[in-house]
This record gives C-alpha cells, structure tokens and sequence, in this order.
C-alpha cells in the first residue's frame, strides 16, 4: 500500500476491504397527471328550434325521439289550443285557487310540482310520509281523470294525440304514481306573480341530480337524463317571462349552490360559470302567444324563464315527457 493509499484509508475515504451494502428499492414518487381544466362548450349557433303548426309536426312521426337524442332542440306550435279553448279553461280557474295551490316565493303551482311535493314530504314526520304520498297521488289521478269536466277542454287527450302521432308507433302513458299509488298529475298550472316570478336558471338533468329521492321511483321506468319539456302559454304577461335558452348543454357534474339561484352555475372541476357576466353566452328568447305550445330538450339545456313584469300574471300549464327504459313507451307526468 502506498504512501497516498494509507493517508486516505485512515481518513475513512479509501477501504481497502470493499463492504457488502445491501441493495435498497428507490422509493418511488407517485405521478399525478395534472387535471385538465373543465371547458364549457357553447353553441355558436342558435338552436334548433321551429315555429310549426300542429299539421305541420303531425309529419314528422319519430320526432319526440329526435328531441330525446338531441337530433332536434324543440318547437314552437303555434295555436296548439285556440284562443277560445283557453278562454273556457280559464273561466275554470278559479277551481284552482280553491284547491289549496303550492304557493311558493315566485307564485304558485296546481297540483303541486315535484320540487314542492318532494319539500313538503320531507318536511313531514317518517310515519305520516307514506299517507301522505299515497292521498298526494290518488289524488292527482282523479284531477287526471276528471280534467274535461273540470276545465271544459279534454286537454289530456290533445296532449296524447300529438304525442303519440309523433312517437315512431311508440305507447304514450301518464307516469304511474310512486310504488303504483295513483298516477303523476299529466300537467300542472304554473302561475307566476309580477315582479318576482321567474324560474331561474335550469335544466332537467340538475333536477334529476337535486331531486334524487324524488326521481328514484320515475328512474325504474323512464330515462328521466334527456327528458323533454313542453307548456301551453294560457295567459300571457304584459312584458318578461319569455323563455331564454342559453347555448350550451348538461355537463355530468354542473350544479347550483342552491336551486333559486339564477347567475351562477358551478362546473365539474368546481370552477364557477356566471350566466349574466359570460361574454361567450347567447341568450335566445322564445316569447309564445296564447295558445302556444312549447315542446323541447329541456333536460339537457339549460334554460330560464325571465322575471314577469307589469299587472298580468304569466300563466302557463305543462310538464315533461321521457322515454322508457325499454324504448318502448313514453312517459309524461308534471
């Protein structure tokens, strides 16, 4: 050993006797792939949307599957009831405001529509739910079965005319009531109140998600995702209360903080959307005359409809329709 070898060995820099160092396994670093921010798609053009007479849809005899797969965006049908119709309706209504209406803060509903029905259930004491959900639905089937003796125009059949001449030879049937107790109301009256009434910002497929103990029961039969919505406009407002369609559709994960919340939207990755402040977001208003009727997409575009102004009250009578699991029928209920 050389003089330089001795040095460095006493140093502890240099063995001479090479020492077995057991083999340690590098730890490894998971790899996180960063997340991709979520991007809103918006429609650059406007939506497929028609004014058509009821003659005119009558052609088109698969079209409520079209809506279903977003072949088609919906329809304006222009005097669907005519002015007369909706007249003797109207001359009825008083029937309504007797029949302990849903009040809510923007006006009111008869019978009372699923988000009111689902709070007033849940408001109530577990042993007096099933009652109350039973006499709710064998309720509404009368109001069902006696709507042409009540309001003087058999508007339940006019609706099952359209539906099923536009349903590709598919059944059309009123939602069975939950656990078969009575029927869903096929249509229900929606009254909005001047100055505060609208139906802020909203979709069908966020009810599906916000309403979920309501909509399991529906969810064994129809594929609630996608399904449509339609109204006949029985009075009109002085001024506001058209339905705005904003151009773009339901993403799986958008939500609201609360459902009365009328600007923001929250997207999948948790960022928030504002609709009012937006500069990509058109807003296409649809304004229908008295006896209109509007049938389109609205489970998955997202839709309001706009504060009611002046001294006349918006009032409208509708609901949705959805297809069956099996493909083979269409549902509707309210």
């Amino acid at each position: 050993m050389n003089f330089f070898t001795k040095l460095f060995s006493k140093r502890g820099i240099i063995n001479e006797k090479k020492k077995d160092i057991p083999y340690e396994k590098p730890v490894e670093i998971p790899y996180e792939k960063p997340v991709e921010k979520y991007i809103q798609e918006f429609t650059k053009e406007a939506y497929n949307f028609e004014t058509i007479t009821i003659d005119e849809l009558l052609k088109r005899e698969d079209t409520l599957y079209d809506l279903y797969t977003n072949k088609v965006d919906g329809f304006l049908i222009k005097n669907f009831l005519s002015e007369e119709e909706v007249d003797k309706i109207m001359s009825n209504f008083d029937k309504v405001l007797n029949d302990d209406p849903a009040h809510t803060h923007v006006g009111f509903t008869y019978p009372a529509v699923f988000a009111e029905f689902s709070n007033r259930i849940s408001k109530l004491e577990e042993d007096k739910k099933t009652e109350a959900v039973s006499n709710y639905f064998k309720k509404t089937k009368v109001y069902n079965s006696n709507f042409k003796n009540e309001y003087s125009i058999d508007v339940k059949e006019r609706f099952e005319g359209l539906f099923k001449a536009i349903s590709g030879n598919r059944t059309i049937k009123v939602a069975d009531g939950m656990d078969g107790m009575g029927e869903y109301p096929f249509s229900t009256y929606r009254y909005l109140t001047p100055d505060v009434g609208l139906m802020s910002v909203h979709c069908g497929n966020y009810f599906g998600k916000t309403f979920e103990d309501f909509y399991k029961d529906l969810t064994k039969k129809v594929a609630v995702e996608n399904q449509m919505s339609f109204f006949i406009m029985l009075q009109e407002p002085d001024s506001g209360g058209e339905l705005t369609l904003f151009n773009f559709r339901w993403k799986q994960g958008q939500t609201k903080n609360d459902p009365r919340e009328d600007n923001e939207i929250i997207q999948p990755d948790g960022s928030k959307m504002y609709v009012e402040d937006n500069p990509n977001i058109i807003k296409d208003k649809i304004k229908p005359k008295k006896g209109d009727m509007i049938l389109f997409q609205g489970g998955n575009i997202w839709h309001r409809v706009e504060t009611v102004t002046g001294n006349t009250p918006r009032i409208t009578f509708g609901g949705f329709i959805g297809i069956s699991i099996d493909k083979t029928k269409f549902y509707y209920w309210s």
